[in-house]
Protein backbone atom coordinates (compact mmCIF):
# COMPACT_ATOMS: atom_id res chain seq x y z
CA UNK A 1 0.00 0.00 0.00
CA UNK A 2 2.78 2.16 0.85
CA UNK A 3 4.29 1.98 -2.59
CA UNK A 4 1.03 3.06 -4.25
CA UNK A 5 0.47 5.69 -2.68
CA UNK A 6 4.01 7.02 -3.74
CA UNK A 7 3.88 5.87 -7.47
CA UNK A 8 0.78 8.09 -7.86
CA UNK A 9 3.39 11.23 -6.29
CA UNK A 10 5.86 10.30 -9.40
CA UNK A 11 3.88 12.14 -12.31
CA UNK A 12 4.89 15.40 -10.07
CA UNK A 13 7.71 14.75 -8.69
CA UNK A 14 9.93 13.70 -12.05
CA UNK A 15 8.82 16.89 -13.96
CA UNK A 16 9.99 18.59 -10.88
CA UNK A 17 13.28 16.96 -10.34
CA UNK A 18 13.95 17.37 -14.30
CA UNK A 19 13.59 21.19 -13.83
CA UNK A 20 15.70 21.90 -11.28
CA UNK A 21 18.29 19.65 -13.07
CA UNK A 22 18.08 22.09 -16.22
CA UNK A 23 21.11 24.57 -16.27
CA UNK A 24 19.88 28.19 -15.77
CA UNK A 25 22.39 29.76 -16.68
CA UNK A 26 24.81 29.05 -19.80
CA UNK A 27 28.16 30.44 -20.28
CA UNK A 28 30.14 29.48 -23.78
CA UNK A 29 33.45 30.17 -24.71
CA UNK A 30 32.39 31.11 -28.39
CA UNK A 31 35.68 32.35 -30.04
CA UNK A 32 39.50 33.60 -29.45
CA UNK A 33 41.38 36.10 -31.67
CA UNK A 34 45.06 36.77 -31.19
CA UNK A 35 46.00 40.88 -31.52
CA UNK A 36 48.46 43.06 -30.73
CA UNK A 37 49.90 40.15 -28.25
CA UNK A 38 46.57 39.32 -26.53
CA UNK A 39 44.10 37.17 -26.89
CA UNK A 40 40.67 38.02 -27.34
CA UNK A 41 37.93 35.80 -25.66
CA UNK A 42 34.43 36.15 -26.82
CA UNK A 43 31.59 34.76 -24.39
CA UNK A 44 28.04 34.46 -24.92
CA UNK A 45 26.07 34.31 -21.75
CA UNK A 46 22.37 33.08 -21.94
CA UNK A 47 19.81 33.66 -19.02
CA UNK A 48 17.54 30.77 -19.55
CA UNK A 49 15.66 31.99 -16.86
CA UNK A 50 12.24 34.93 -16.89
CA UNK A 51 14.52 36.47 -13.59
CA UNK A 52 17.26 39.14 -14.49
CA UNK A 53 20.53 38.35 -13.52
CA UNK A 54 22.22 41.81 -12.18
CA UNK A 55 25.49 40.62 -11.20
CA UNK A 56 27.33 37.75 -12.45
CA UNK A 57 31.01 37.76 -11.17
CA UNK A 58 33.03 34.99 -12.64
CA UNK A 59 36.70 33.77 -10.76
CA UNK A 60 38.26 32.64 -13.91
CA UNK A 61 41.51 30.37 -13.89
CA UNK A 62 43.42 30.40 -17.32
CA UNK A 63 45.64 27.82 -17.83
CA UNK A 64 48.48 27.03 -20.53
CA UNK A 65 49.56 24.04 -22.93
CA UNK A 66 51.65 23.40 -20.08
CA UNK A 67 48.77 23.26 -17.96
CA UNK A 68 50.07 25.93 -15.31
CA UNK A 69 48.22 28.61 -14.92
CA UNK A 70 48.55 31.36 -16.92
CA UNK A 71 46.26 34.34 -15.71
CA UNK A 72 43.67 34.47 -13.15
CA UNK A 73 40.70 37.48 -13.46
CA UNK A 74 37.36 38.07 -12.27
CA UNK A 75 34.64 38.78 -15.36
CA UNK A 76 31.28 40.20 -14.64
CA UNK A 77 29.11 38.36 -17.40
CA UNK A 78 26.00 40.47 -16.21
CA UNK A 79 23.24 42.16 -15.95
CA UNK A 80 21.16 39.69 -18.48
CA UNK A 81 17.81 40.28 -18.86
CA UNK A 82 15.57 37.52 -18.41
CA UNK A 83 15.30 35.12 -21.35
CA UNK A 84 18.13 36.91 -23.02
CA UNK A 85 21.59 35.81 -24.66
CA UNK A 86 24.69 38.54 -24.30
CA UNK A 87 28.41 38.42 -25.33
CA UNK A 88 31.00 39.58 -23.25
CA UNK A 89 35.04 40.11 -24.63
CA UNK A 90 37.76 40.08 -22.25
CA UNK A 91 41.55 40.06 -23.44
CA UNK A 92 44.51 38.15 -21.86
CA UNK A 93 47.96 38.64 -22.38
CA UNK A 94 49.95 36.30 -25.03
CA UNK A 95 48.52 34.17 -28.16
CA UNK A 96 45.62 32.37 -27.99
CA UNK A 97 47.07 29.48 -29.25
CA UNK A 98 48.65 29.14 -25.45
CA UNK A 99 45.91 28.70 -23.87
CA UNK A 100 44.65 25.40 -22.77
CA UNK A 101 41.62 25.33 -20.57
CA UNK A 102 40.05 28.09 -18.73
CA UNK A 103 38.59 27.22 -15.21
CA UNK A 104 35.53 28.86 -13.58
CA UNK A 105 36.74 28.85 -10.08
CA UNK A 106 34.14 30.13 -8.42
CA UNK A 107 31.19 32.98 -8.66
CA UNK A 108 32.55 35.80 -6.50
CA UNK A 109 29.09 37.65 -6.45
CA UNK A 110 25.49 36.52 -7.85
CA UNK A 111 22.47 38.72 -7.91
CA UNK A 112 19.74 38.53 -7.14
CA UNK A 113 20.45 34.23 -6.15
CA UNK A 114 23.26 33.66 -4.34
CA UNK A 115 26.80 32.33 -5.80
CA UNK A 116 26.18 29.18 -5.07
CA UNK A 117 22.73 28.56 -6.41
CA UNK A 118 24.61 30.25 -9.33
CA UNK A 119 27.17 28.08 -9.95
CA UNK A 120 25.23 25.05 -9.53
CA UNK A 121 22.85 26.19 -12.32
CA UNK A 122 25.82 27.64 -14.18
CA UNK A 123 26.40 25.66 -17.70
CA UNK A 124 29.48 25.63 -19.03
CA UNK A 125 30.87 24.73 -23.48
CA UNK A 126 33.28 25.70 -25.56
CA UNK A 127 33.72 26.20 -28.98
CA UNK A 128 36.96 26.85 -29.17
CA UNK A 129 39.07 23.29 -30.11
CA UNK A 130 41.08 22.24 -27.91
CA UNK A 131 39.94 24.85 -25.43
CA UNK A 132 37.96 23.64 -22.47
CA UNK A 133 36.02 25.78 -20.52
CA UNK A 134 35.03 23.92 -16.63
CA UNK A 135 33.72 24.37 -12.91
Amino acid sequence: MCCAQFSCLLPFVLPALALAAEQQIAVELNSAETAQNQCRLTFVVENKDKVPIDVLKLDLVVFNRENRVHRRMVTEMGPVRGEKTIVKTYSVDGACTEIRSILVNDITACAPAKPDACIENLALSSRIEGVRLFK
